[in-house]
């Protein structure tokens, strides 16, 4: 008669083995990112997308922005948010070569972020334009630990730091009141748009907020009118922006 024998294995070795099959997921590190601008003729200016440790957020609703931020809604300057970011964090800069058109989709390279390392959270940041100071924002999100693809429809804030006054700028820069009018906003001729009136007066009763909100949205005007948008082209309603995240 032949007695079967069982042998049970030992504890570590039944641990790594367990380890081993949830491998795929627990150690889910390489991320790609494509954003795309659902406004109807809103621009985006270069993008910050960064995957960071948990203990870093750009900003806190709620509350008055940072003068980081102040730079990156006013100006689409995201040098100083980049400055902050704890060591280690991996970021891309400007994926789009240039500012993204309203319509117009971008696709950052992979970088490193998620399970298995440090930088557990993504923001995404561009300032919108033409606002006063309106950017759009994924705010320190959790970057899923499973591989897959994951979609966000992303909202746009306003960063409290400059009154609402739809009118042009005198001078580019933070603290300068009034909105900016690049050159990628210029018509077929090279001249500013038609739609967009650089002499309009503004709203004389705007105030700046003090402090990061959801933004209400461009308000514009019938031609002629106090802002220099036109309202049929310029107006817009949250969401802004779509952020597709791919976790390989």
């Amino acid at each position: 008669m032949t007695r079967k024998t069982s042998r049970r294995l030992p504890l570590h070795a039944t641990l790594a083995g367990a380890l081993m099959l949830a491998a795929p997921t627990l150690f889910a590190a390489d991320l790609t990112v494509t954003i795309t601008n659902l406004t109807r003729a809103t621009w985006m200016t270069p993008f910050l997308v960064s995957a960071h440790p948990n203990s870093f957020k750009s900003f806190t609703e709620g509350t008055a922005a940072s003068v980081q931020i102040q730079s990156v809604a006013e100006a689409g300057d995201t040098t100083g948010v980049q400055a902050l970011l704890p060591a280690g964090a991996s970021k891309i800069v400007n994926p789009n070569n240039g500012p993204l058109k309203p319509g117009g989709s971008t696709t950052t390279a992979t970088f490193t972020g998620g399970a298995g390392t440090a930088n557990t959270q993504l923001t995404v940041l561009a300032m919108m334009v033409p606002t006063n100071d309106g950017f759009m924002a994924l705010n320190a999100i959790d970057i899923p630990a499973a591989p897959g693809t994951y979609t966000y429809d992303v909202t746009a804030y306003d960063a409290g730091t400059e009154a609402n006054d739809e009118k042009m700028a005198a001078a580019g820069g933070i603290n300068q009141p009034g909105m900016i009018f690049p050159a990628f906003l210029n018509d077929a001729t090279g001249k500013l748009a038609s739609n967009i009136n650089p002499n309009a007066t503004g709203f004389a009763n705007a105030t700046k907020e003090g402090f990061v909100h959801i933004h209400r949205g461009i308000v514009g005007s019938a031609p002629g009118g106090p802002s220099a948008l036109d309202n049929t082209a310029y107006r817009w309603l949250n969401p802004v922006a779509r952020v597709v995240l791919t976790v390989k």
